[in-house]
Order: C-alpha cells, then sequence, then structure tokens
C-alpha cells in the first residue's frame, strides 16, 4: 500500500499488466479525509477478502491514492473518467472511486456506477449515509471488483464483459447484496449507455437523499465543530448559573408548563443557530441558476451540521445547569419560594428554562469565535475547497 507515488507511462502500465497471471492490483482513487481513512483500512482488509471470494490462487496488491478528482460543482462529474486516467497511469489492473461527491445523473442521486470497459467502479459515499459506512463501503467494494473480474477473460474471469447496453446477467444477483436498499437501473438507461457503464444504482427519492444529507453531515467531521464553541457554551453556563439565584426564575418555570419550556427550547436552538450561521458567514449565495441547487444542498447540510452541534451543546448545558441546580438550590428554600413540596420534577424544569435562556445568552457570543475555526469545523474538505474556489473567482 502506498499514497501517490511516479506515474507510469502508459505503454508501461499496459506491459505490466499483461505480463501477471497470479497477482492483480486494485488500485483505490480516494478523496480526503473521512474517504482516505475509509481507503487505508479497506486496503488492509481487502487481499484477503478478494482471495475468498474469487480464489483462484489469485493474490492482490491494494494501492492507495489520494486525489481530489473533480470538482464539486459539476452536474455530473467524470468520476470514472479520472479514476480510468489513474489506472492507466499506475498500471493497475482494476480500480475503485471512493468519492465524497454527491453525483446526481439526469437528476437522480447515483450511489454507485461501474464499467466493465474502463475497468473501473465508482462509489459515492455521503450516498451512502452516515450508519455503517465503513461495512456498506467494503462490500459494495467487494462486490464491485468481483463483477469486473468476472468479466475479464484476461484477469481470469470465465464471463465476456458487458456490451454497451447490453444485459447484465449475475450483475443484479452480485451487487444487490451491499446497496439493496438502493434501486439498480434495469435496462440500461441512455446516459447509462453514454458513460458506457454496465451497473447503476441510484437512491430513492426520499430515504436516498435522507441518506445524502446524513452522509454530507458526517464528512464534514461534526465532532469537531463543538470544541470551536467552548467560549460560548462557557459564557452560557454561567448565565443560566447566575440566573439560578433568581427567585422570579423559580416561580416562572413552575408556572409554564412544559409545552412553553418545549417551545422555548426550540426558538433558543433555532436562535442560537442562525446567530453562528450569520455571524461567520457560513450562508452561501449563487447567482448562477444551474448552481443554485448546488448551494441549496451545501446550505442545508451547514444548517443541519450546526443544528447537530448545538443540540448536542445544549444538552451538556442542560446537565450542567441541572447538576448546579441540584447543588446549589436549597430544597427547603426553593419549597418555600413555589409554597408547595419539591422534587425532582420541579429541579429539572428550572434547569430546562434557565438552559434555554442561556442558550439564547450564548448565541451573542458566539461571534466572539475564531471565524477561521469555525468554518473549518463547520465544513468538510470538499466545501471548504468549493469556498475557497468561490471567494477567488469572486475576487
Amino acid at each position: 500500500m502506498a499514497d501517490e507515488g511516479q506515474a507510469k507511462h502508459p505503454e508501461e502500465a499496459q506491459a505490466t499488466r499483461s505480463t501477471r497471471s497470479d497477482s492483480v492490483t486494485l488500485g483505490l482513487v480516494t478523496a480526503p479525509e473521512i474517504p482516505e481513512k475509509i481507503a487505508h483500512e479497506l486496503a488492509a482488509e481487502l487481499p484477503e477478502l478478494l482471495g475468498g471470494r474469487i480464489g483462484g490462487g489469485v493474490s492482490w496488491d491494494v494501492p492507495i491514492v489520494v486525489d481530489l478528482l473533480t470538482g464539486a460543482d459539476r452536474e455530473a462529474p467524470e468520476i470514472l473518467d479520472a479514476c480510468h486516467e489513474r489506472l492507466e497511469q499506475e498500471g493497475w489492473d482494476l480500480a475503485v472511486c471512493l468519492t465524497d461527491l454527491p453525483i446526481y445523473r439526469d437528476g437522480k442521486l447515483v450511489v454507485a456506477d461501474v464499467s466493465t470497459a474502463r475497468r473501473v467502479a465508482g462509489l459515492s459515499l455521503p450516498a451512502l449515509g452516515a450508519a455503517r459506512l465503513r461495512p456498506r463501503a467494503r462490500e459494495a467494494t467487494l462486490q464491485f471488483v468481483e463483477e469486473m473480474y468476472a468479466r475479464l477473460p484476461e484477469l481470469g474471469g470465465d464471463h465476456p464483459p458487458l456490451g454497451n447496453g447490453g444485459e447484465p446477467d449475475g450483475a443484479s444477483t452480485r451487487t444487490s447484496g451491499a446497496l439493496s436498499p438502493y434501486r439498480w437501473v434495469e435496462p440500461p438507461d441512455d446516459d447509462m449507455r453514454r458513460m458506457n457503464v454496465d451497473v447503476r444504482f441510484v437512491a430513492p427519492d426520499i430515504r436516498g437523499h435522507l441518506r445524502l444529507l446524513s452522509g454530507m453531515v458526517l464528512a464534514n467531521r461534526l465532532w469537531k465543530l463543538f470544541p470551536s464553541f467552548e467560549g460560548t457554551v462557557a459564557a452560557a453556563f454561567a448565565t443560566g448559573a447566575y440566573a439560578l439565584v433568581i427567585t422570579t426564575l423559580w416561580l416562572l418555570a413552575d408556572s409554564v408548563g412544559w409545552p412553553r419550556l418545549l417551545l422555548l427550547m426550540v426558538t433558543a436552538i433555532v436562535a442560537m443557530v442562525v446567530w453562528i450561521i450569520v455571524a461567520h458567514h457560513l450562508w452561501e449565495r449563487q447567482e448562477d441558476r444551474q448552481k443554485r441547487k448546488w448551494v441549496a444542498l451545501y446550505n442545508g447540510v451547514t444548517v443541519l451540521t450546526i443544528s447537530m452541534a448545538v443540540l448536542f451543546a445544549y444538552a451538556v448545558l442542560f446537565m450542567l445547569i441541572f447538576v448546579a441546580a441540584w447543588v446549589f438550590v436549597p430544597g427547603a428554600y426553593f419549597q418555600t419560594i413555589l409554597k408547595h413540596p419539591v422534587g425532582f420534577s420541579e429541579y429539572l424544569t428550572l434547569s430546562w428554562l434557565a438552559a434555554s435562556l442561556a442558550t439564547i445568552a450564548g448565541a451573542l457570543g458566539s461571534s466572539l469565535e475564531d471565524e477561521d475555526a469555525v468554518r473549518d469545523a463547520a465544513y468538510g474538505y470538499r466545501q471548504r475547497r468549493r469556498n475557497q474556489t468561490n471567494d477567488s473567482e469572486s475576487g
């Protein structure tokens, strides 16, 4: 396994392939960050797994190349072409591209494409969603490689390659397991024929786009966002702790009821999300009509990423304030003010109200955080690169 190395001349690459009989090289072309991490884990597992599945005494070598592949603003980035060019340069026998791009063809969200003629397969990791991403990517890669190997006689396969638009006999049974939530396009449509794609999986409209959003939120590395707002959470906790000594707040929490407390919590979280996005200039605008759908997609992912981070921060803040209330608000005095027995529920509602008020106050303090640090945590690699490109074009 190796990262980017010296590219080989196409003639040398072809000669290298033609002399192999008992060894097959499967290259993984991967985008940076999460796809790269998954690729390294796959590279350690695939040789043994492929040897067990395909057999025949064939050994497998799985090198890795990290490549940006294409930009993110095109409706249909030619991932397979970029992957095939890398295959020719490196002298690989087969290649699988793991991209962090959402891919649309003719308005359909594409999960995976396999092109036997080019010896490559492309897998859009965000379309797989956030749950069980690594096992799904591993199983899909195994089945795509098995499919291509079986269709290439020069590698030892016993089935002829699929023609452009030919019947993919056996493909559905081999690839349906890993991508069973998705729809296999059969027969090949016009776009598949133009691209010389044998097998394509597309996502269903609603569930598929929900999976895509969760996958793109994962690519934004949500866990790195919360540390960027430690100061905001600290300020909010100080505000909430101070509010606990105000007896008027005790009476208010005891009288408003849980529907209003829930409404106040939602209002506080929305206010925090909106303020963070506005204060740190995370909302994208695009005048180009063709690019607006991409901007809408990435803005939606930004809102989801920030919202999940704020929800986590709210939960942490609530627990801290609850502990402070339980420790520092005397039960006897609390009962005297409310004029009825107090217990767990009264401390709970008091902490709930204080946490919501403190979250609104914390939103005002969030602009004090370093903007570059917040943008770096809120955006994944691809989205940061898009923003840099847009800034340079507008400049």
